[in-house]
């Protein structure tokens, strides 16, 4: 049996009033012990952080708190920097957004599995999609949920990467290999990709997360320019570096799994241009890269197909 580490669950926001007070109640529900919850605001310019500071004033639950106001607007990936390797002291981290909403168990489900799997360095749950329309009112986003039936593993070879909204890792995924860069546009992928290479991650079938989309989410086509893939692959790329220097990795396979991503970006701006519009034109030209396999081009058909459904009701 294993004794239960401190775990931080952190909860990173930027502008979002509408949206925090339940984030923030899912955070002080959690089940999970002992637990330090970190709110921490991007020097929002609504009133973000002042619901942030009334919920802790009047918070009495039995979690340790910590509320962080930054001075300036650091962006995505220097908040997430400073949130994970300086306000963060717990073995694993939960990530969590200001906009969306975890389940009471999600933080025990979580630990439970990289307990019982030391082998494992990261894990996500299946996440249910709504959107919020500008009147409040909620509909489903099903196209944007994230659902499996059974447990599925990765290992690096795999690529793959698991629901941000929904993950748990180790916070040694950041501390070996440090920052990332200031220039890199996100945290998301970086943190599975250096998962993988220090163990096995995991995508699992509880529902922990209700993923709220709404006209500002960040995962939206007129946001894409804010997330340009090259970065993205330059941040890889000095990851594997660093994976060879410490022996997680061989040379042999970082310049395989780099001529690998470099395949996948050029499949991944395809994509970009046939979700900002989604119209026949582009979803020929995404059918029709050379670096598509027939099950992919399957899934790109299915997807489109389902769009249509969607949206004429068949």
């Amino acid at each position: 049996m294993y004794s239960y580490p401190l775990v931080s669950y952190v909860l990173t926001a930027y502008n979002c009033e509408r949206f925090i007070r339940n984030a923030i109640q899912a955070a002080f529900n959690q089940t999970y012990s002992p637990l330090e919850i970190i709110l921490s605001d991007d020097c929002s310019t609504d009133r973000t952080f002042d619901i942030m500071k009334e919920m802790v004033e009047e918070y009495q639950g039995p979690h340790k708190i910590l509320l962080n106001r930054n001075t300036r607007n650091l962006g995505i990936t220097q908040h997430m920097n400073k949130a994970y390797l300086e306000l963060a002291t717990g073995e694993y981290i939960v990530a969590a957004h200001g906009d969306d909403v975890s389940t009471p168990e999600r933080t025990r489900i979580s630990i439970d599995f990289l307990l019982s799997n030391p082998d494992f360095t990261a894990v996500s749950g299946s996440m249910r999609a709504v959107y919020i329309h500008a009147d409040g009112s909620e509909s489903d986003a099903t196209e944007h949920s994230a659902h499996v039936k059974t447990i599925r593993t990765y290992d690096f070879n795999s690529l793959a990467n698991i629901p941000a909204p929904s993950r748990c890792f180790k916070r040694n995924v950041m501390t070996t290999f440090g920052a990332l860069q200031d220039w890199c546009p996100t945290e998301d992928e970086l943190i599975t990709f250096r998962a993988l290479m220090l163990g096995k991650i995991a995508f699992l079938p509880d529902v922990m997360v209700t993923y709220q989309k709404h006209a500002n989410s960040n995962s939206n086509p007129d946001q894409f320019h804010r997330f340009p893939l090259e970065k993205i692959l330059e941040q890889q790329t000095i990851d594997m570096k660093q994976g060879v220097e410490m022996g997680l990795i061989t040379n042999d396979v970082k310049l395989s799994i780099e001529t690998r991503l470099k395949s996948n970006m050029l499949i991944r701006k395809d994509y970009r241009k046939y979700f900002s519009c989604r119209n026949f034109a582009t979803l020929l030209h995404l059918l029709l890269n050379p670096h598509l396999t027939l099950r992919r081009r399957a899934a790109y058909l299915k997807e489109h197909i389902n769009y249509l459904r969607r949206k004429y009701e068949w």
